[in-house]
């Protein structure tokens, strides 16, 4: 992917992406922001899981570089606080669909 090329060579500094790019690219940043803990749908807007959350909040901090990593919360006007407290607190959701494990 071209993002990560010019990523690990320095030439890119901010990297803005949906849960579905922070799933699908191994770009590690010293620090995250998450702009909004929900996305637009064609129904109106939909919160984030709380394993998407994960997933983007786990891209702060490089391994063998960082000692911690940092992930800024941004509150928007539509989500309030408790809302991102429920989000944060939730825990991991089992995965599901076509993904889950079989047997022992």
């Amino acid at each position: 992917m071209l993002a990560v090329f010019f990523f690990e060579r320095g030439l890119v500094k901010v990297v803005f992406a949906t849960e579905t790019l922070a799933a699908g690219i191994n770009i590690p940043a010293r620090t995250v922001v998450i702009a909004s803990l929900s996305e637009r749908s064609s129904s109106g807007r939909i919160s984030l899981t709380p394993n998407e959350l994960l997933q983007m909040a786990g891209r702060a901090g490089r391994r063998g570089i960082d000692e911690r990593g940092h992930v800024v919360l941004v509150q928007v006007s539509y989500e309030g606080s408790e809302e991102c407290r429920k989000l944060l607190f939730a825990g991991v959701e089992p995965p599901g669909g076509p993904w889950r494990r079989l047997g022992n």
